[in-house]
């Protein structure tokens, strides 16, 4: 927590209801009443249409978890609630409070995606009826439900840290029966306009006296500048045009139509993009006086950064499991990576990719920032912002440790495993024609994730004490500019399939003309 907060070693008190006695023992029977019946009528409900096969269709199946939710929602709140009717001094720790709010927060969130959810199958099954079983398949009522619950646990980690990182340096009394999100907020001695706004969009005002950040970025010497700036305008051309053009080459050649090239169009995307929300910013401090950018936009920046890297992390992983379906299971290949399940598997990377992202910026974004606001840098990079919090930042590094541990090791657990099954299978191979194709099928692939992986681990798993400005400004020259240039040449220049279709689309668009 931050330094200065008061309130970690600290009991908070409620003082939501009246003290007189009577008053407490009827509230305390007329909740226990309510309490029982919200259990046993649930509970109830959850064994019936599990009990009862007529009962197994979408609607009831998502009734059940909209009755798990309203179970733990009201178990999260209700018994501390009776358990303070009966006690002198009605406290809660300050890990108790935390943790109530969190799954108030995951519960509350979760039953509004599930409401959605719903309302959509109520919609299906009105005005589609005929369509009902195969749109609302045991597949996607599933997918549904999951994905209502992880938005839920996910929004909920956003709303609880950016509140208790606060400083409760004032009273420790909530004038509530639980611990919410505003009564919390008025205890709070800083300014939290940043948490009454809204939290997930990045366009707030910092809590601290930092409106906008220096960008110290290169050299200061002129003819140093646009030599540098010369060179960073090259390969951005040359990121737009690979890129954009690797693009347009997939989606007209039909012979490209495949898992791996979609998965591939996808990653020359995200390149662009990842390019893109650096690149221009960079170019035009080289040409103007005062290097500044604002704090939203410093934010902005931080926020599709990390969602856009998080994701291509995630896609390699993705691309290293297609190879693997490809080269180990060649006959289930075609079912198993049908185009409904790339579509599936890459909309589950940007999604993860971008949820990734709200934990770090949140986190960064509530951090204090009233010393210096000149970042020896050419873009705002979560480390660096560190350096210039003048709080406590210990659980931030730690948290964005294990986020991105998480992320970075999981989809390097997933490319290891990929690979470890692909060269046991190429191993085995008679043909020297068959393991040459697998190999060069590979190759690419595990050079761009050499690149990628490097620069990433070197960066964020470190901690802010061994991070040396110079050094990794160089390296974040090479992920933020060439990193993207260079994948779609690497996926080019090496893959006879990506020549061939070039050549062939080159030669069909140049008949179409002299004809």
């Amino acid at each position: 927590m931050p330094e200065g907060n008061a309130s970690t070693g600290s009991d908070f008190i409620f003082v939501g209801f009246t003290d007189q006695y009577k008053c407490q023992m009827l509230s305390f029977l007329f909740f226990s009443v309510v309490y029982i019946f919200t259990m046993v009528g649930n509970l109830g409900m959850i064994v019936l249409i599990r009990m009862d096969s007529r009962l197994h269709t979408p609607m009831y199946f998502f009734l059940s978890h909209l009755s798990l939710l309203d179970m733990c929602y009201s178990s999260t709140i209700v018994p501390k609630t009776l358990v303070n009717f009966l006690a002198g001094r009605k406290t809660i720790s300050f890990a108790g409070c935390t943790t109530q709010l969190f799954i108030f927060a995951a519960c509350a969130t979760a039953e509004s995606y599930l409401l959605a959810a719903m309302a959509y199958d109520c919609y299906v099954a009105v005005c589609k009826p005929l369509l009902y079983t195969v749109i609302m398949s045991q597949k996607v009522c599933k997918g549904l439900v999951a994905g209502a619950y992880v938005l839920g646990v996910m929004s909920s980690a956003v709303h609880t840290i950016s509140i208790f990182r606060l400083p409760f340096c004032h009273s420790h009394k909530i004038n509530h029966f639980f611990c919410d999100g505003p009564p919390l907020l008025t205890l709070a001695c800083s300014d939290t306009h940043f948490n009454e706004r809204l939290l997930f969009a990045m366009s707030i005002e910092n809590h601290t006296a930092v409106s906008e950040f220096i960008l110290l970025g290169f050299a200061e010497n002129s003819k140093l500048k646009v030599t540098i700036f010369v060179f960073f305008l090259l390969i951005y051309f040359i990121t737009v045009v690979s890129n954009l053009g690797m693009i347009l080459l997939i989606r007209m050649d039909t012979q490209l139509h495949t898992p791996m090239y979609f998965f591939l169009s996808n990653l020359a995307f995200i390149d662009l993009c990842y390019s893109s929300n650096i690149t221009p910013k960079a170019l035009e401090n080289f040409l103007v006086e005062k290097k500044t950018i604002s704090f939203t936009g410093c934010i902005l920046q931080i926020y599709f950064f990390v969602a856009l890297a998080s994701t291509e992390f995630i896609l390699f992983g993705l691309m290293a499991y297609v190879r693997y379906m490809a080269i180990c299971n060649p006959l289930l290949y075609p079912t198993l990576m049908s185009h409904a399940q790339c579509l599936k598997m890459a909309g589950g990377a940007f999604t993860a990719g971008f949820l990734n992202s709200i934990i770090h910026t949140t986190l960064v974004g509530t951090s204090s920032f009233c010393q210096s606001n000149e970042i020896n840098h050419f873009f705002c990079e979560i480390p660096q912002l560190l350096k210039l919090s003048c709080s406590n930042t210990f659980l931030t590094e730690i948290l964005i440790f294990i986020c991105a541990g998480i992320n970075m090791l999981g989809s390097l657990l997933i490319i290891l495993s990929s690979y470890t099954c692909i060269l046991s299978t190429i191993f085995k191979m008679n043909s020297v024609v068959g393991r040459e194709k697998a190999f060069s099928t590979c190759i690419s692939h595990l050079i761009a994730v050499i690149i990628f992986y490097g620069t990433g681990l070197f960066i964020y798993l470190q901690p802010s004490s061994n991070y040396s400005e110079d050094q990794n400004k160089t390296v974040s020259v090479f992920y933020a500019f060439i990193i993207p240039m260079l994948n779609p040449l690497i996926y080019s220049l090496r893959n006879k399939e990506v020549k061939d279709s070039l050549k062939r689309t080159m030669d069909r668009n140049l008949f179409s003309h002299l004809k």
